[in-house]
């Protein structure tokens, strides 16, 4: 892509694909992240997830790459373009998809190693070296995969247990404040996240309005063009008919004239 094409691209996933939210300060969209894929990896592979959390393995000490950089920082090229086109065409829940993918696909691997370190050290390092099979093979199971309402149902489940945390300690009033305070910042970004929807939302407003009114006289144009076309076939039509008449009568060629002088007599 060109320099302008490519930014656009970018542009578009951050906002409207919602990638932006995962790199701001407070990483707090990073941290649900990590929630979400572990209670899929104990959904999908509980073998898996009870040997990680044996060796107390979060997923923020492998994945988090995973999710920051688009799988770029450790994988193939070429699996990463694969994994772009899955975003565009799936959107951001693509990338837990391909983790739960390639983590599941390993697991007899990765249940051989019995500590923290060459546990780690194999999903960072041995993994990403895919071949071409078993990129088809996560490519394949990515989209047959529906994850769409479990995350949703993850993300509900990581604020409520937020929030249940913070009620079950006894609370002073400056911690009262401190509570207030963050409660009000997640509203600001709450309204702040939205406020980019409602932009989003009406630059599509606008690009849709702005085609349907080139349709529209495209519309107006081809229907003139159409009539125009009309009266030519027309005029065509009657200009063949009158060729025609001249043609008959000229291969009829001249009448004989059977009013001319009968015979004399003597």
């Amino acid at each position: 892509m060109g320099e302008e094409e490519a930014f656009n691209m970018l542009k578009f996933l951050m906002f409207e694909m919602g990638l932006r939210k995962q790199y701001r300060p407070d990483m707090i969209i990073l941290q649900i992240q990590m929630y979400q894929l572990s209670r899929l990896l104990h959904d999908y592979h509980r073998d898996l997830y009870n040997h990680l959390e044996e060796h107390e393995i979060g997923p923020s000490l492998y994945a988090a790459p995973w999710f920051l950089t688009v799988f770029a920082s450790q994988f193939p090229l070429g699996f990463v373009a694969r994994v772009f086109d899955m975003i565009f065409l799936q959107g951001s829940e693509v990338i837990f998809k391909v983790a739960l993918s390639l983590l599941g696909s390993h697991k007899p691997l990765i249940l051989q190693h019995e500590n923290l370190e060459t546990i780690v050290d194999f999903i960072k390092n041995t993994l990403p070296n895919l071949g071409l099979v078993q990129m088809e093979k996560t490519i394949s199971q990515v989209f047959e995969m529906d994850i769409s309402k479990q995350l949703q149902a993850y993300e509900v489940e990581y604020h409520v247990l937020q929030e249940e945390l913070i009620d079950s300690s006894p609370l002073s009033d400056n911690q009262r404040m401190d509570k207030l305070e963050k409660t009000n910042s997640s509203l600001r970004k709450q309204n702040l996240d939205l406020l980019e929807q409602l932009q989003v939302a009406n630059g599509r407003i606008q690009s849709l309005e702005a085609t349907i009114e080139k349709l529209l006289i495209s519309e107006s144009k081809l229907k003139q063009a159409t009539l125009a076309l009309e009266l030519e076939r027309s005029a065509l039509l009657q200009t063949v008919q009158e060729l025609r008449g001249q043609m008959t009568a000229e291969l009829r060629g001249p009448e004989p004239d059977l009013t001319g002088p009968g015979p004399t007599g003597d």
